[in-house]
């Protein structure tokens, strides 16, 4: 049976990079659709076959920015990719719908969380993302969930700040609605921004908005997540990805209760609950110098570790059901799981947590033919997860390289990704510490990669 594989586009006038990406996604076992042109990428993404879409700024006969225009409302989402990006076309191209902006060269360990993210599964609606959240969020009657719910009832009716952690896709943000939602703010708005995502370029910008006039582009004023999150709450995601520069603007915006607008000459005062969330370990972040010990302690006022799914198995039953029950509203399909089935799903690990459960219960229902989804179709649909393909799951573990003499062209991302972490090594004086802090992860991370590379480190302190 032919398996679901995340789509993606890659719309480039540049032949070798198109080759180049291709080659290196469908290792990956990725779908490949490609777009040569400007009008080649507008249909393409009105069709909406992909779900994500690079898209490059320069395409010849229409650029990016009219591409995106042309092709508003496109369910697929856009990375613009660029050799010649500018603040005022990132910043145009974030308005016109993109969900990021990348430069080339594109640096395989940026990209790949991107398109992991992006593929895993479609946005929902802002309304439907809200009012599911807390029931996705708290199914289950596991010691680990409980403890969770009497936080959140703690936590929720003060307007102190919160740090959520937890593994990537455990279900930090819909903790963070549970907050927002249990709070006297909740008929104010829930803002989100993922930290990790932000264009370093525009996260003043996007963050604390900007005048008219304070870069090229800039036509009028704009306000900003963290006014437009006024009387309501701000959900700073992953916001342990944020630089050094950008972390003492937020502890700034903490202490202070204001912020400034790019190009503004004055402080605007801000009233907005701020809930973060990490997958990192930021205090152990804040011992390596890669996170402010102060903006640590602005942000853990109060905690909430979100538990990964497979530490809390009894609680993949309830949530599964809970998600083909919302697949029945949405199709209007009843569906049960075979018992097989539901013995795979408690059998697997779940690296990805509750997003994953949900986007290989997706692609099993697609593919199911009655009324019950048998076992085979859950175990492929672990196989087609991003997570599940051993190609990935190597290639997230920076497997050895390939002989030097093979052309870029045939490099997969993992050997891209071996090729940057290595140069910035050198780059930084093979000091690990800094090595880390400009590649944005952590240094146990890198430690672990550079000795599957052969590389050994003293900076071990």
């Amino acid at each position: 049976m032919t398996e679901l594989r995340p789509r993606i586009l890659v719309a480039d006038d540049d032949a070798a990079f198109r080759l180049a990406m291709s080659k290196a996604l469908g290792r990956l076992r990725f779908q490949v659709e490609e777009a040569s042109s400007g009008e080649e990428a507008v249909a393409a993404l009105r069709a909406g076959r992909s779900d994500v879409a690079l898209l490059d700024l320069q395409l010849g006969d229409l650029d990016g920015l009219e591409v995106l225009r042309r092709a508003k409302g496109s369910p697929t989402r856009v990375i613009v990719v660029t050799g010649h990006g500018t603040i005022a076309a990132a910043v145009e191209a974030m308005r016109l719908g993109a969900v990021n902006f990348v430069q080339k060269p594109v640096d395989a360990p940026a990209l790949l969380p991107l398109l992991e993210d992006a593929a895993a599964i479609r946005p929902e609606a802002p309304e439907a993302a809200t009012t599911d959240a807390a029931a996705l969020g708290m199914a289950g009657s596991s010691a680990a969930l409980e403890k969770i719910r009497g936080r959140i009832r703690k936590a929720a009716p003060t307007d102190e700040t919160v740090l959520v952690t937890g593994e990537s896709g455990a279900g930090k943000e819909l903790i963070a609605r549970a907050l927002h939602q249990e709070s006297t703010r909740a008929s104010g708005p829930f803002v989100a921004i993922n930290c990790a995502q932000a264009h370093r370029d525009l996260f003043d910008a996007e963050l604390f908005g900007y005048v008219r006039g304070a870069f090229t582009g800039a036509s009028q004023d704009r306000p900003g997540l963290f006014r437009e999150a006024a009387g309501g709450s701000l959900f700073l995601d992953e916001v342990g990805e944020l630089p050094l520069t950008a972390q003492a603007k937020l502890l700034r915006v903490l202490e202070t209760r204001t912020v400034r607008p790019v190009g503004g000459t004055r402080e605007v005062p801000i009233d907005v609950r701020v809930i973060a969330a990490t997958n990192r370990d930021l205090a152990a972040e804040v011992r390596s110098g890669a996170f402010r010990e102060d903006l640590f302690f602005r942000l853990n006022v109060l905690s909430i570790e979100v538990v990964p799914l497979r530490e809390r198995r009894e609680d993949i039953e309830p949530i599964a059901r809970h998600l083909l029950g919302r697949m029945r509203k949405e199709g209007g399909r009843e569906l049960a799981l075979d018992p097989d089935a539901l013995a795979e799903l408690l059998r697997y690990d779940w690296p990805g947590n509750v997003r994953e459960l949900a986007n290989v219960l997706k692609r099993s229902a697609i593919f199911a033919q009655g009324a019950t989804i048998p076992a085979d179709e859950v175990r492929e649909a672990i196989g087609a997860s991003i997570f599940g393909h051993p190609e990935a799951r190597a290639a997230r573990e920076a497997p050895p390289p390939r002989e030097a003499h093979e052309a870029d062209s045939d490099l997969t991302l993992a050997d891209l990704e071996k090729r940057h972490i290595l140069d910035t090594f050198e780059r930084m004086g093979e000091n690990v510490t800094r090595t880390a802090q400009a590649l944005g992860i952590d240094r146990r991370t890198l430690q672990r990669k550079l000795k599957s590379f052969g590389r050994e480190t003293a900076d071990e302190g």
